[in-house]
């Protein structure tokens, strides 16, 4: 007999966590990750971002970051890893997409918490938590989801009760998460209420940054 999979709602700090945003994901549908993240006793001294924007400016968190690096190439991340061994911990390592490679992981300290957003499929193996972007249940983004929840959940399921959640979830405006965070070793699996971008307002320097790159587009 299939198992009985009962979704609540996502509700588990993911402070010191690795989490994949599996993407793309549309305007005002994002995971509550501000919320997650947040440890008032231990607040990040730290705020590191990694784009392949032309400018330094997160899409998806507004958020004041203390460093930011555009990664290309090895030499970029040699010097990313230098910087977050070195810097003031914890530290919150926001990374946009970009690809991430596997040795990046054994780098990272424990007491940083790594948020990936990526609109390309990843390697779900290094992450404690997968947040999914609202889908629709016949879409490819759909298969690849379960794909990459039989990878992580070892209390396989069906593609039938995997289209079964994802129906619920849709017509709930929600998207799905797992975790292993707090639970079993395979994790469990859970609902969550997008939200619109979130972080703090775009301060006076970026936005300064932001205008001049839109005029230096439109005097193109």
């Amino acid at each position: 007999m299939d198992p009985v999979i009962n979704l609540e709602a996502f509700n588990t700090n993911l402070h010191g966590a690795k989490i994949l945003c599996q993407g793309p994901f549309t305007k005002g549908k994002f995971p509550p990750i501000s919320d997650s993240i947040q440890k008032l006793r231990e607040p990040f001294k730290k705020r590191i971002l990694i784009t392949n924007n032309v400018f330094s400016i997160g899409k998806y968190f507004t958020l004041h970051y203390d460093a930011i690096f555009q990664a290309k190439d090895n030499t970029d991340w040699s010097m990313i890893v230098t910087y977050i061994t070195y810097t003031a911990k914890p530290l919150l390592l926001v990374i946009e997409d970009v690809q991430v490679p596997d040795g990046l992981w054994v780098k990272v300290p424990k007491t940083a918490t790594v948020v990936n957003i990526s609109a390309q499929v990843q390697n779900v193996r290094p992450y404690d938590a997968i947040f999914f972007a609202p889908m629709d249940v016949q879409s490819s983004a759909a298969d690849h989801a379960y794909k990459q929840i039989q990878s992580v959940y070892r209390q396989n399921y069906s593609m039938g009760e995997h289209r079964g959640i994802l129906q619920e979830v849709r017509i709930a405006n929600a998207g799905m998460a797992w975790t292993k965070v707090d639970e079993e070793p395979s994790g469990s699996i859970f609902w969550y209420d997008p939200v619109s971008n979130q972080g703090d307002s775009l301060s006076n320097k970026q936005m300064s940054e932001l205008f001049g790159w839109l005029s230096e587009q439109f005097s193109r």
